[in-house]
């Protein structure tokens, strides 16, 4: 009954049209034709405003639901470009990372400017970004700005005078993990694995390379602590003063 008395509710005109009908098929018993003729004809017209408005509805959320899809096939291609950028940013960063990590005689060639994201051209200006649902808007949003932060990094703490080159490129993987975690909800919600399938098996979706990615940051920042804490202890046993020596 809480249901029946729920769905009168939301519709109104439903229930007052069910309303005249029993009140025409009351007048009808009575004898009143003229009353029950008055109020069957209304509520056919009360009816017929119901069926209308229904499709009315229908069409709007049909509409809208178009409009949202064609905006996030609008805006997938430089957010699919903008998230294999910041993929190939994290690997030349982690590259950079291990060699000055492990002290490699060869350094990577890298610039600066191979470590700036790709910028998006359509956002925020384009109406298609007006028809993104309110969950869609905030994943685009949080990643862009997340590129903003990378790039700011990069500006910032490139070959900065004073600094170790792996603490540079650790701060700079640490920018790029963040973008590629929330790139994740939008590689899901913008469907970039449909619209964008890898060309064999061997590259992998884009979801499982952004796992990969944010795994084997884990794994060699693992090995540099490693490295550091056993430069460490060879650093202290040839510092500790010698003991039982003879006299």
């Amino acid at each position: 009954m809480r249901r029946v008395f729920a769905y009168v509710r939301k519709n109104s005109q439903l229930g007052l049209a069910a309303v005249l009908v029993c009140g025409g098929l009351t007048a009808l018993a009575t004898n009143i034709a003229a009353l029950a003729g008055a109020l069957f004809g209304a509520s056919a017209a009360l009816l017929g405003t119901w069926i209308t408005e229904g499709n009315n509805r229908r069409v709007a959320t049909e509409e809208k639901s178009r409009r949202k899809g064609e905006a996030r096939q609008y805006l997938a291609p430089e957010l699919h470009r903008a998230i294999l950028r910041t993929l190939y940013i994290h690997d030349r960063a982690l590259a950079n990372f291990t060699c000055a990590s492990a002290e490699h005689d060869i350094k990577p060639n890298d610039l600066k400017e191979d470590s700036i994201p790709s910028w998006p051209v359509l956002y925020p200006n384009a109406p298609q970004v007006h028809e993104l649902s309110g969950d869609e808007a905030v994943a685009l949003i949080a990643f862009y700005d997340s590129l903003h932060s990378l790039a700011e990094m990069v500006n910032g703490w490139w070959e900065r005078e004073g600094q170790l080159p792996a603490n540079i490129f650790n701060g700079i993987l640490h920018s790029a993990d963040e973008s590629l975690k929330l790139a994740v909800s939008c590689v899901e919600k913008f469907e970039l694995e449909r619209l964008y399938p890898p060309r064999n098996e061997a590259v992998g979706t884009i979801s499982s390379r952004i796992e990969r990615a944010l795994l084997t940051t884990g794994k060699f920042r693992e090995q540099h602590i490693l490295r550091f804490q056993a430069k460490a202890a060879n650093k202290e046993r040839k510092t500790r003063p010698r003991t039982g020596a003879l006299r």
